[in-house]
């Protein structure tokens, strides 16, 4: 993917003037999603955990669509961590997997 390089340096000028370790929300995602394109083994992990994060999030908890779409998107990010990464990031998809499907029961109670 081709990334405008005045888009990149936004991006990281953003994640710059972040006071804490992981950019959340709207925001963090599309500058983890600017930044993977550029260098995908730095940001997979923060990209993943970010998208990970909206799909359990209310605005896509009645789109299964969406859901799908952010967690394909999670998956893929995940795929590109490196071997070499601390064990927390290299095992952060089992742990997603699992707390979507507890997210997934809490919203089947709710809609009864």
């Amino acid at each position: 993917m081709n990334v405008h390089a005045d888009l990149v340096l936004k991006a990281r000028v953003r994640l710059l003037s972040h006071n804490e370790r992981v950019l959340h929300g709207e925001e963090g995602l599309w500058v983890y999603r600017t930044l993977f394109a550029v260098t995908p083994h730095v940001y997979a992990y923060k990209l993943a955990l970010v998208l990970r994060e909206a799909a359990e999030g209310p605005r896509v908890a009645r789109l299964s669509g969406a859901r799908e779409a952010l967690l394909a998107e999670a998956r893929a990010a995940a795929a590109r961590i490196p071997a070499g990464a601390p064990h927390y990031q290299a095992r952060m998809w089992e742990y997603s997997v699992a707390d979507l499907r507890l997210t997934e029961q809490q919203v089947g109670r709710r809609e009864r």
